[in-house]
């Protein structure tokens, strides 16, 4: 079993069924995912989407004793500073990107 480094602490995924992204916190990660609006306007969802996406299996938030939050994968001993899920959508919205141009 992956051990965690000294002082940090594992988190609990706290999932609420009815959270909506605000229009900030959605245009901040539409812009991260390498979108464009308004061209990529149709692609919004998978940003929406993204946002509301659950860790996968094994992963936990932890947070450093400086209060950075990383992800941590307690079957294989990965970390990650960016939610596990991130580049999945990434990648979808490059696909559809291309797709539609």
């Amino acid at each position: 079993m992956a051990i965690l480094p000294t002082n940090n602490v594992v988190l609990e995924e706290e999932i609420d069924d009815k959270f909506e992204p605000s229009e900030e916190e959605l245009m901040e990660y539409v812009r991260w995912l390498g979108m464009s609006l308004p061209e990529d306007q149709d692609l919004v969802w998978i940003a929406r989407e993204g946002l509301k996406a659950p860790l996968p299996a094994y992963w936990k938030p932890c947070r450093t004793d400086d209060d950075e939050i990383y992800y941590f994968n307690f079957m294989s001993g990965d970390s990650v500073w960016e939610h596990p899920c991130d580049e999945y959508y990434r990648c979808v919205q490059q696909e559809f990107h291309l797709e539609f141009i």
